[in-house]
């Protein structure tokens, strides 16, 4: 129990409501792909998006001129002017790793296309860090998972499942940096109502009292 209260520690709200779903096992994957999407969106809001994503983005588009040193340098500037957040620093990391891309690609990308990449890759690289990256081990420490690959297969298979509803996000973050606003979208599962719940609940308690009622004295 000790060792859980420590995997638990490390997410941050709405993350750790996604890992404790995932932990109750063999749950629907779409219903863990709503609760990273929604936290993910909280997230974003809650720390003013991703600061200088418009500049890094330029950075990206139009600053082909750059030598790849440049370019790093350019984008390790722009986090020490945001005072080294934490959202900015990763999308960092993502336009090094896209620039490295479009050069290797000759540049045969659209201007709009990259940056729309940028804000989905970054939207991505959010839920590895406040989720995915903090969940493998425990998951498998609790046996959840029998090998290392069948946790990395399920991650694949949210991330795959996820994808539109990240993509919504990232057009979002693309049009609002700042994510003012910003919302998730629609889930993937239906949200029960409580008065659905204590209608289930009757309907149970009821099928079980016919069926004690039925058996012979």
């Amino acid at each position: 129990m000790v060792e859980r209260d420590c995997f638990e520690k490390q997410f941050g709200a709405g993350w750790l409501s996604a890992y404790r779903y995932a932990m109750e096992g063999n749950v629907p994957l779409e219903g863990i792909c709503d609760k990273l999407v929604s936290a993910l969106a909280k997230t974003l809001r809650d720390n003013g998006g991703i600061p200088a994503f418009g500049d890094m983005a330029d950075i990206l588009t139009q600053g082909r001129g750059l030598d790849l040193m440049a370019a790093f340098g350019a984008l390790d500037d722009l986090v020490e002017r945001e005072n080294g957040h934490r959202h900015t620093k990763i999308a960092a990391e993502v336009a090094k790793s896209l620039r490295v891309q479009s050069e290797a690609a000759g540049w045969n990308v659209e201007a709009s296309e990259i940056r729309a990449r940028f804000a989905e890759a970054s939207c991505s690289a959010l839920v590895e860090r406040n989720y995915f990256a903090k969940a493998r081990h425990p998951l498998l420490a609790e046996r959840n998972f029998e090998s290392y690959e069948q946790v990395t297969a399920w991650q694949s298979r949210v991330e795959e499942i996820s994808r539109p509803q990240i993509s919504r996000i990232a057009d979002q973050l693309g049009q609002k940096p700042d994510a003012r606003g910003l919302r998730a979208p629609s889930r993937l599962t239906r949200k029960e109502r409580t008065v659905d719940l204590l209608a289930e609940n009757l309907l149970d308690v009821k099928t079980s009292n016919r069926s004690t009622a039925s058996r012979p004295g």
